[in-house]
Formats: structure tokens, C-alpha cells, sequence
């Protein structure tokens, strides 16, 4: 399993896509999808997509839009970006109103070209601040996940340990949104001109700062 830190110390101060945040200040969704497309066997020009590869590819394809408020800010990640990798957004859940269908999650992760990245509650109680990790391997009652602000040679843990009040007693608490993507191989790839689908968009950036 591929792990990646938005705190290491090879790419936490490099600039997330066209911006002036970095990859450690708001890279954990780009460390999720990179560690996923790693382990699907994706590559970038025959090299590995770790988080700074990754980065740079995505600002030269479409890969980053600005807020309004920003214009000049390109960092919001396109979910459905990936189709020039062979990588297709096959869907995106917004579960921000209601109970997670985290059985979704479940069956994904049983397949071996998915991977599956949600977005979880940095500090679960108060205002929801958007925090990105990959799903790894389901469990009846959590979730084992890969995530990007543990410092460190592993940045293995589980979601309710981590992410979840003690009155929280199902993942599908946790859980507020689900991207979960299928790796369809190189004579599956598009050109970027070629995708007519409506770009889904990351809606805003949380720093937290280490």
C-alpha cells in the first residue's frame, strides 16, 4: 500500500497547483488520489504519481480551478480530472445532509482498479472542516484509511478512532463525501478537450497548520 505525507519534507512547501497555499497546508486530497492512482499502477510519463508529480500535472491539465473570490487562486481540485491517466471518476457522493451510503465504500474497496477517497471532519463537533483521506479496507464498524496529515514512515489509521466523536457509532456519521475512482487502463485514457461531463469541484480549502 502506497502512503503518502502532505507533511513530508520533500513536497509540504512546494505550492498546490497555481496558488500561494502548499501541498502541506491543503495537499491531504492530492496525497489521497495520488497514494490511489500508485497502487493502481497509474504513472505520470512512466514515473511514479507521488504528490508533487501529481501536482504539477494537474495544474498543466485542468486539474485546478480558482474560487470566484480568488481568481488567481487555481488549487480547488477537478474530481473528474483524471481521464487523460485512464483514472474515471465513477462517482461522487455529497453526504453532507444525510447518512453516508458507506456500503458504497465497502463494495469499491472489494475491487482491486478502485479507490476510494472521503472526505472527513478535521475536528469532528464543531464546524465541519473538509479534511481528505483514502479508504483502504472496510471493517463492520470503522473504516482502515490512509491519511495524509500523520507524519511518519505510515500514515495508517481508522476512521472512528480518529475522526469520530465517542457518541458516533457508524461510519456513515463520519463520512461526507465520496469519490470513489476506477482505473480503466491506458486505451481507456481521453483528452482533456474530450470530456464533456460538467467538472465537479473541490468547494473550498482548509489550512491546518503543523
Amino acid at each position: 500500500m502506497t502512503m503518502y505525507s502532505q507533511l513530508d519534507d520533500r513536497w509540504q512547501r512546494i505550492m498546490l497547483g497555481e496558488s500561494s497555499t502548499t501541498i502541506g497546508a491543503n495537499g491531504c486530497l492530492l496525497c489521497s488520489v495520488a497514494s490511489g492512482l500508485a497502487d493502481a499502477g497509474v504513472t505520470i510519463d512512466g514515473l511514479p504519481p507521488d504528490p508533487p508529480r501529481l501536482n504539477r500535472w494537474l495544474a498543466r491539465n485542468k486539474g485546478y480551478v480558482a474560487p470566484r473570490t480568488a481568481t488567481k487562486e487555481r488549487n480547488l481540485y477537478v474530481f473528474n480530472a483524471l481521464g487523460p491517466l485512464g483514472v474515471k471518476l465513477v462517482e461522487y457522493i455529497d453526504a453532507r445532509s444525510s447518512a453516508a451510503p458507506v456500503a458504497k465504500i465497502e463494495k469499491a474497496l472489494a475491487r482491486e482498479d478502485t479507490f476510494v477517497a472521503i472526505h472527513v471532519d478535521f475536528s469532528p463537533g464543531g464546524s465541519n472542516q473538509q479534511h481528505w483521506v483514502r479508504a483502504l479496507s472496510w471493517h463492520t464498524t470503522d473504516v482502515q484509511i490512509m491519511d495524509p496529515w500523520i507524519r511518519g514512515e505510515s500514515q495508517e489509521a481508522y476512521l472512528m478512532t480518529r475522526y469520530a466523536l465517542p457518541s458516533w457509532d457508524d461510519p456513515a456519521r463520519a463520512v461526507f463525501r465520496i469519490a470513489i475512482y476506477e482505473f480503466q487502463g491506458a486505451s481507456a485514457t481521453l483528452t482533456a478537450s474530450s470530456l464533456n461531463e460538467r467538472a465537479i469541484v473541490q468547494d473550498r480549502l482548509y489550512p491546518y497548520q503543523p
